[in-house]
């Protein structure tokens, strides 16, 4: 068995739109003044398995997905904004990147801002976890919008390329991860390894790897929505706890994060809706293409 991330990868991080929220709700006590949400995206370079997204963050298929009612209350109860120059898309080609060239989209969960752009890559298989979305596909309109669920993002043949996430082998963890013991190798070199962390939703696929230039990393989704809410011990507010699957799973989870980042030599844990993170790394491009 390989050890895990003995094979480093190429990271870059992606902002591809974002909505607004009071910031009370990503951090309990704050203040009522609206904040950006970014929707983060990864892109991965793999030395053998290419192109790959984590995530792929809106796209235009929200606001078609969201036309009728009741989809329709999504996108008047959280307004997205999303820039020409932010979508996905547009950011791949100015790398030298077309959809075609992406092999590989692990989905953290299947709520609309991870998911939009599911669509614009015919040729990339998914890996994603299954709890979650089998509960989604069980409820009727309102249900599964009630769980930001869009059916009609996903593409046709989603099932066709799906491989779920923990059919993966499972593999220890080193002790810089504690107190996460194990993960799903979900290449099959322990390059790349996927993390349950529940409560947000049913299931929700962290992912966390070696990069190049800067260490250890991991993407842990919804898990946390402002990297201070772990640096401080502030988690959402009450209110948005009513969104989530299991407020107790989710404090469980929030608590171990919390522990990973401050134990020796932890990952930059990667929330994707962090507006800190994203103007810490100021853009920055590793990943492009002649």
């Amino acid at each position: 068995m390989n050890a895990a991330f003995s094979t480093s990868v190429k990271f870059d991080l992606l902002k591809v739109g974002h909505c607004q929220h009071p910031e009370c709700a990503a951090l309990r006590g704050g203040s009522r003044r609206a904040i950006d949400f970014p929707a983060l995206v990864g892109l991965i370079e793999h030395p053998q398995h290419g192109l790959l997204l984590y995530d792929t963050g809106y796209s235009r298929h929200f606001w078609s997905a969201t036309r009728r009612f009741p989809e329709c209350l999504y996108r008047v109860i959280t307004p997205v904004q999303l820039a020409p120059e932010e979508e996905l898309l547009n950011q791949l080609e100015a790398r030298g990147i077309s959809a075609k060239d992406i092999e590989t989209i692990v989905i953290s969960h299947f709520h609309a801002d991870h998911v939009a752009g599911l669509r614009d890559f015919p040729n990339a298989r998914f890996i994603a976890t299954q709890t979650e979305r089998l509960l989604c596909e069980k409820k009727g309109r309102l249900g599964r919008l009630r769980r930001a669920y869009l059916h009609d993002l996903l593409p046709a043949d989603f099932e066709k390329r799906l491989r779920i996430a923990e059919e993966a082998a499972t593999v220890p963890l080193p002790p810089n991860m504690q107190p996460f013991t194990t993960g799903l190798d979900l290449m099959g070199d322990a390059s790349l390894i996927g993390l349950d962390l529940p409560g947000h939703a049913a299931s929700q696929l962290g992912l966390s790897f070696h990069s190049e230039e800067e260490g250890l990393i991991f993407l842990v989704g919804d898990a946390c929505w402002k990297i201070e809410g772990l640096e401080q011990n502030r988690p959402p507010s009450r209110l948005a706890y009513q969104l989530f699957h299991r407020g107790k799973v989710y404090d469980e989870t929030f608590a171990k994060l919390r522990a990973l980042l401050k134990a020796t030599e932890a990952p930059r844990i990667i929330p994707s809706h962090c507006s800190t993170t994203w103007s810490q790394r100021g853009g920055t491009r590793r990943i492009a293409r002649d």
